[in-house]
């Protein structure tokens, strides 16, 4: 878990990632169908405004056949067909509408899902490093479902009201100026009323965004160890910390409901004083003769409509609170820094026999602490190279430097006599096959996974590989055999099988630079052995680099390097390195003191 201010420096700086500005690029593309929905949402609400008045026209004509005693009816029935159609024919225009928002809304977030897709595969392995995946799965998730709704809704419903205001003002100041004004006079009140709230709501969901993110991501990190969770009886000071993460966001949810829940009854309780104003007028205008019964009618319930599209817009403050700290959240993780592009004119290895060579290598993490500053060394086809040192030594960012997981500050790291930059990544990590310490594995057969990193593989080859990393025999024992589906992470087969099928998948790669980082470290000992058997075979004729926690199983290597801070301290065969009686010799006779 990262602490509260590495979150609150990782956190996406929404000023920057202008979200919403961004998000708005990806309607470009469809600008034709979008102007065909808002031109249906247009058609269909001025029919809408238009239906008062013909039912005002309609209760005059009624009003005035009661008080004379004589009845139009033929006027009174084409009224009454004029008032269907435009019922009708406004909610023909608004089907449309809808189907065309909804069509929109799918093409604009399958493309903003493909997008993310797309840079998540090119995103720095800092940003990983930095964030939960829970984090992240909630913006890809959560905050693309969020901008989803926003699309599919509210962008039409707010031209859809402000239609509708402007056509209830035109239509009203024709009526009768007094009571539009009345009507006008309560809009400024209630966006007063509302825009404090408005804002404060806005800041809540932003807020409730985040810590959506922060309890997803610890969700996923306790669900991943439970099994650590368990033997530690760690379950109950998890469920407090749950608990503890949960209510804040019950807090900051409440907050936010309550805020912009708020905001509609402000805003009734101001253009319900207006009603009540234009009605009491209304009637004084009748009984003096300046307007008529039906006008009257039509008049109060435009000022009551007048109403509902500035309520309606407020109501929707809570909803774009959030969709505005979504599209930020999503800007940000487009937004973010990328490894650097492969080379316009890439180079290809002439040669393909592993050699490998480190000239003068300088990195860090951050500039300000710099993790290795000079280090050299060569390596030659065949050869079996040991990484050794104290936990932190920089073993492992070694390898993430040869695999350009991460570029280099300073120096060349050359791989068959080519700088590795200047080489395409694909074809750079088309040299290596790479078994991890902790296993990864995913849902599928078992020949899916160890066919994963070699197209064109064939039964035969998949069956050969895994013989040949000793998890053959444990394979057929499964049921369906190679056709046994592993379930996510490989969790329904044990650790140190997990660990054989990823051997047998470097294996079945067949490539010319293996990199093991303590490969062997979760199967028994009898396996051990065979797999060092294995191994043995394996690596004859290709360039290998062993990531070695225990020191017996490296002896045999070419070349072992020591490591310390981050530097090479120490270079050459065991043999060498125990005759030179320095660090390697203590860390290793350290392994074997009784």
């Amino acid at each position: 878990m990262k602490t509260n201010e590495q979150k609150k420096d990782n956190a996406p700086d929404q000023g920057k990632a202008g979200g919403l500005k961004q998000l708005a690029g990806y309607l470009k593309g469809h600008r034709v169908l979008l102007a065909l929905c808002i031109a249906a949402a247009v058609i269909s609400t001025v029919f809408s405004v238009l239906a008062p008045a013909v039912m005002g026209l309609i209760t005059t004509q009624l009003f005035e056949g009661a008080r004379t005693g004589s009845f139009d009816w033929q006027a009174i029935a084409g009224l009454i067909v004029l008032l269907a159609a435009l019922y009708v024919v406004g909610q023909v225009f608004a089907l449309l509408q809808s189907l065309g928002m909804t069509r929109v809304t799918a093409s604009v977030v399958q493309r903003l899902r493909d997008d993310i897709d797309r840079k998540m595969h090119h995103l720095k392995l800092g940003y990983y490093d930095t964030r939960t995946n829970g984090e992240i799965l909630s913006t890809i998730t959560n905050d693309v479902d969020t901008v989803s709704t926003m699309l599919s809704q509210n962008v039409t419903q707010i031209v859809t009201q402000v239609i509708t205001a402007i056509g209830i003002l035109v239509i009203m100041l024709r009526m009768n100026v007094w009571l539009a004004l009345i009507a006008i006079a309560m809009v400024p009140l209630s966006i007063m009323a509302a825009l404090g709230v408005m804002k404060a709501s806005s800041k809540h969901y932003g807020e409730q965004q985040d810590l959506l993110g922060e309890m997803n991501g610890f969700i996923e990190e306790v669900y991943n160890g439970k099994g650590v969770v368990q033997a530690f009886g760690y379950e109950g000071r998890a469920e407090r910390q749950f608990d503890q993460m949960n209510e804040r966001l019950r807090e900051t949810a409440e907050k936010a409901d309550t805020e912009s829940g708020t905001i509609s009854p402000i805003t009734s309780l101001v253009n319900n004083a207006g009603y009540v104003v234009s009605a009491v007028l209304g009637c004084f205008f009748v009984l003096g003769g300046q307007m008529n019964v039906g006008t009257v009618q039509s008049m109060l319930q435009y000022t009551k409509q007048f109403s509902q599209p500035f309520t309606s817009i407020a109501g929707m403050a809570g909803s774009l609170g959030a969709s505005v700290a979504a599209a930020d959240r999503i800007a940000a993780l487009l937004n973010a820094e990328e490894e650097e592009p492969d080379v316009t004119d890439p180079q290809v290895a002439q040669r393909t026999d592993g050699t490998v060579e480190f000239r003068h290598v300088a990195f860090g993490y951050t500039p300000e602490s710099p993790l290795m500053t000079d280090v050299s060394f060569s390596v030659h086809p065949g050869q079996k190279i040991a990484i050794v040192g104290p936990t932190g030594a920089g073993k492992t960012t070694l390898v993430n430097l040869l695999m350009r997981f991460y570029e280099v500050d300073g120096g060349q790291i050359l791989v068959d006599g080519v700088d590795t930059r200047q080489m395409t990544r694909e074809e750079l990590r088309r040299h290596f096959s790479m078994v991890l310490q902790d296993t990864w594995l995913f849902e599928g057969t078992v020949t899916d996974n160890l066919s994963y990193g070699r197209d064109g593989l064939t039964r035969e080859q998949v069956e050969e590989a895994a013989a040949v990393a000793s998890a053959d025999p444990f394979v057929r024992m499964l049921p369906g055999g190679y056709d046994f589906v592993l379930s996510h992470g490989g969790e329904n087969v044990s650790q140190g099988e997990r660990q054989l099928l990823t051997i047998a998948r470097a294996m079945a790669c067949d490539p010319e630079i293996m990199i093991l980082d303590e490969a062997t470290s979760n199967v028994d000992t009898y396996t051990e052995q065979k797999i060092q058997d294995a191994m043995q075979r394996l690596m004859k004729g290709r360039t290998s680099f062993v990531i070695a926690h225990r020191l017996s199983t490296i002896r045999d290597a070419d070349l072992i390097l020591y490591m310390e801070n981050g530097d090479i301290k120490e270079a050459g065969s065991h043999d060498e390195l125990m005759a030179r009686h320095g660090k390697y010799e203590q860390l290793y006779n350290s392994q074997f003191a009784a």
